[in-house]
């Protein structure tokens, strides 16, 4: 089985979300449960894919890989005054 490596990125870079499912998000809220969130990484879109969970006062986000069904990695999206922005952060 051949699988193909995430686009790399940089922990602890706040990543400004532009559009979540099909349009631009209001809320912390539109970010829980399934679904998925656009981000723009150096003028490039970069879809995650997921799950959101509340977290204090930001989502915690587990992207996944649904063609082989593993976890990819881990996002906060935060709210931070002229929209929202994802940052990945470490398991650890």
């Amino acid at each position: 089985m051949t699988t193909s490596t995430p686009r790399t990125v940089i922990s602890g870079v706040a990543y400004p979300v532009v559009s979540v499912g099909s349009g631009r998000p209001d809320a912390l809220g539109a970010f829980l449960g399934e679904g998925e969130f656009t981000i723009e990484m150096a003028g490039e879109s970069y879809v995650v894919q997921g799950c959101g969970s509340a977290l204090d006062d930001r989502v915690r986000f587990h992207e996944k890989d649904h063609r082989v069904g593993r976890d990819i990695r881990v996002w906060h999206v935060s709210a931070d005054g002229q929209g929202f922005t994802a940052e990945h952060v470490a398991a650890f």
